[in-house]
């Protein structure tokens, strides 16, 4: 039987997902929540700011936003939470576990604000722009790879 976070990545994906009806003696499944339902779950978890992984992007195109969108989504999609969010958000990259960042301009400026105790702690993967990336295959390639890692570090450290 599939959960419902699981439930919800297959939407996510366009793949409907049938249940048996219940059968006679055994309890009925739990109702499908409405659309107007999960919108309101799925807006109350947007507003709780505890992303575990940040990506670090400055004034990218549309195209550029869409990769970045496509990057929070295959972190969800590893039951990871991750969030976009601007370089001056100080507060943020201090509780985050992994961050990504796009550009090593930004990746400079992210590491002199982080003591050096707290750049050990955390994931790092920093890749070229986002402008840049879009166009470049070789690049996202890459990107997946590190976010492959990124996720496998994340799952093993402990009280995460």
């Amino acid at each position: 039987m599939l959960d419902e976070a699981s439930r919800a990545r297959l939407a996510e994906m366009g793949i409907d997902v049938y249940l048996p009806r219940a059968q006679p003696g055994r309890a009925a499944a739990q109702p499908e929540p409405t659309q107007s339902q999960a919108a309101s779950s799925s807006a109350t978890s947007m507003q709780a700011p505890t992303a575990r992984v940040l990506l670090l992007t400055e004034a990218p195109s549309a195209r550029a936003r869409a990769l970045a969108a496509d990057v929070v989504r295959a972190l969800k999609f590893a039951r990871i939470e991750a969030a976009e969010a601007a370089a001056a958000d100080a507060a943020g990259i201090a509780i985050a576990s992994g961050l990504v960042l796009f550009g090593d301009a930004l990746a400079r400026k992210v590491g002199a604000v982080l003591p050096a105790q707290r750049q050990r702690e955390i994931g790092w993967v920093v890749t070229d722009e986002l402008a840049l990336l879009a166009r470049d295959v070789k690049g996202k390639r890459a990107l997946w790879s590190e976010l492959k890692r990124l996720v496998r570090e994340l799952a093993n450290k402990p009280g995460i």
